[in-house]
């Protein structure tokens, strides 16, 4: 009975939805979405370059509260200049919806990445009971792959925890960021985008896409996802590739508008 409530539970707070594989259903293609990221890690990283003199963001524990703003601020500057919006957490247009997303400033023109859903990535077997516990962030992908995008808790630290184990030396394979209040990557915010209603009809859809191997190494620590299993299985590398979740604009949004999905998306 014990496990049965558990069980229970665990569904009554991940988050589905049902996506047909086939490429030709997805709103963008993968090499659409591939050269977005690339396209808008390269300009973090320039902006990174360029204020060489400043703490390194990735240190956050090191940095002030102040610190993390300011540049959480320039890089929301870079995304606007970069793709010609931003995207910010605030308080839900959906009464008692708690913290939502919002279109900041300039437009977001249809079928444009908007945002990424980060998280730890778990394989089907790999153990998230306890973690999915009262957990609303916890997102199925179509081959059962779960994305535990909670920023608190347990789902925190085992985050934390992976990425740390994962790093190459001083180089991160993951953004260890987006658990705070201002993430490196603006768009690892993804997890507070609220589902549909009748009167906010969805805007934005998920969609799946794995990292590609040859991914440039220096701009993996932008990417808001890290699998929960070592990719060292038996004193070998195994190589795995990163699972991300994006959401789409499937109509152009304009500034001040709330960002819904729906949490049973069918992309056609």
């Amino acid at each position: 009975m014990f496990l049965k409530s558990l069980r229970n539970k665990w569904k009554q707070y991940r988050s589905m939805r049902a996506v047909a594989p086939s490429e030709n259903d997805k709103v963008l293609s993968d090499s659409q979405v591939e050269q977005y990221l690339l396209h808008f890690f390269k300009n973090l990283e320039n902006e990174r370059c360029s204020n060489a003199k400043t703490s390194d963001p990735w240190e956050a524990p090191k940095l002030t509260i102040e610190e993390q703003y300011i540049q959480y601020k320039r890089n929301l500057r870079v995304m606007k200049e970069c793709v010609g919006f931003t995207t910010e957490r605030k308080p839900s247009l959906i009464p008692g919806g708690g913290t939502g997303v919002f279109v900041t400033e300039g437009e977001v023109p249809q079928g444009t990445v908007v945002s990424m859903y980060p998280g730890t990535i778990y394989r089907p077997g790999e153990p998230v009971l306890l973690q999915s516990l009262a957990n609303p962030f916890i997102f199925r992908c179509i081959d059962a792959v779960l994305l535990d995008g909670n920023d608190k808790n347990i789902s925190k630290f085992i985050y934390k925890s992976c990425g740390q184990r994962d790093r190459h030396g001083p180089y991160l394979t993951c953004d260890l960021t987006w658990v705070t209040p201002n993430p490196v990557n603006p768009l690892a915010v993804g997890q507070y985008v609220n589902n549909q209603s009748k009167q906010f009809p969805a805007n934005v859809a998920y969609q799946e896409f794995d990292i590609p191997l040859e991914f440039p190494f220096h701009l993996r620590k932008y990417i808001p996802n890290i699998n929960y299993s070592s990719s060292i299985q038996d004193g070998l590398t195994e190589q795995r590739l990163t699972r991300v979740v994006v959401l789409v604009s499937l109509r152009r949004i304009e500034q001040g508008e709330e960002l819904f999905s729906s949490y049973f998306t069918v992309v056609h």
